[in-house]
């Protein structure tokens, strides 16, 4: 689903107590990626831009929300924009 390095642009429905929109480039997955009926995942990330970019950040990320295109980018690129 998401990987070290991918950068994750967030709704602030996307996430926990989500109080706007965020990117971050994901540094570690603490906990729920590897548990189906989990249904958030713990992700510890940079901000990639805006006044709070390069300081870390746990987001509590709902799993639905990084199936939606666009939200995950890997290498610069959504994975369903590659071929």
């Amino acid at each position: 689903m998401i990987k070290v390095g991918d950068v994750l642009r967030l709704r602030a429905e996307d996430w926990a107590f989500g109080n706007g929109p965020v990117a971050i480039r994901v540094s570690h997955l603490r906990h729920g990626h590897d548990i189906p009926h989990v249904t958030m995942i713990a992700v510890m990330g940079t901000f990639v831009s805006g006044p709070r970019a390069g300081q870390m950040m746990l987001l509590s990320v709902f799993k639905h929300a990084l199936r939606r295109p666009g939200v995950v980018e890997r290498d610069g690129h959504t994975p369903e924009s590659r071929s």
